[in-house]
């Protein structure tokens, strides 16, 4: 992570959440290579990001800390915004950056005050963690009613990048509900009717709209 300090550019995102350049403290632009960790589950959170670009992945784990309970992909929004409204201040999930990502970070104990009395800034968050509580519950749902084909397309569509699927297909297949080796035959049977190409360890998309007509819907 490489941090720089707040420009006229970034100090206009600050505005679109109603928060005033210069009476938010010690905020500043970080900017995340892909690998990069923003939170780890079960760690302090100590700030507020409000995501510019890029793509962010945010992992769920199950109490066993070994399957991925939810998976979704971020490139705006607040992340933070769940550990800022809840006495707990541990991360309740893993956000780690797969593409070059820009964020703005804004300590929140520091700005606590100016943060939660803001009104716009607040109707942001809120709109926020009910954009995340629909997700989490279209995810349920897809994962009860939908074919492990059309839950995989959906998570292709939602993880690609420049027509490339690259994720981890281990962490694919916690994340949709199938096992590893069914993962394996749904992606096969997608190559052999051209909707897929293996490019190495990746994936190219040959048939988008194959994929979006087959993806879940809430």
């Amino acid at each position: 992570m490489i941090e720089h300090s707040i420009t006229a550019a970034t100090g206009a995102a600050l505005k679109e959440y109603g928060l005033d350049p210069d009476a938010v403290n010690n905020c500043s632009l970080c900017n995340f290579e892909a690998g990069d960790i923003i939170f780890k589950q079960g760690s302090p959170v100590e700030h507020l990001f409000i995501v510019l670009n890029g793509k962010i992945k945010v992992c769920l784990l199950a109490g066993n800390g070994k399957d991925l309970t939810l998976c979704y992909y971020v490139s705006s929004g607040i992340l933070g915004d769940v550990e800022f409204m809840q006495e707990d201040k541990s991360a309740s999930a893993t956000s780690i950056a797969v593409l070059p990502s820009a964020c703005i970070k804004i300590p929140s104990s520091r700005n606590f005050r100016h943060l939660h009395d803001n009104t716009q800034f607040m109707n942001q968050v809120a709109k926020g963690l009910s954009t995340k509580l629909q997700n989490s519950s279209n995810a349920h749902i897809a994962s009860a009613l939908y074919s492990s084909e059309e839950r995989l397309c959906s998570y292709i569509l939602m993880a690609e990048h420049n027509g490339l699927f690259t994720d981890i297909l281990s962490d694919v297949s916690k994340s949709i509900g199938i096992s590893y080796r069914h993962l394996f035959r749904v992606l096969n049977d997608l190559c052999r009717i051209g909707v897929l190409e293996r490019k190495g360890s990746a994936f190219k998309i040959l048939d988008k709209q194959y994929l979006l007509r087959k993806r879940t819907r809430p």
